[in-house]
């Protein structure tokens, strides 16, 4: 299995037009096939999104309801 590619990801990331979740992001580096499915795929993702988070590089918008997921914006430098 495919370890999780920080680089494949930072560039979907950086050339994304609107908001995305950390599920977008595993769903679209599987389609890129920059990864497998498995369990640690989504974890990974929400792990480095909230790492991105906390260091600026992408900001979350509020949620609509409570039960969504947390979505996210880059914010170019």
């Amino acid at each position: 299995m495919m370890s999780f590619d920080t680089h494949a990801a930072m560039d979907m990331i950086t050339h994304s037009t609107g908001g995305f979740s950390y599920d977008t992001l595993a769903r679209a580096l599987i389609s890129n096939k920059k990864a497998k499915a498995g369990g640690c795929l989504l974890k990974d993702c929400q792990e480095f999104c909230e790492y991105l988070e906390s260091q600026g590089v992408i900001k979350r918008n509020a949620p609509c309801d409570r039960d969504e997921d947390a979505y996210y914006e880059y914010s170019p430098h």
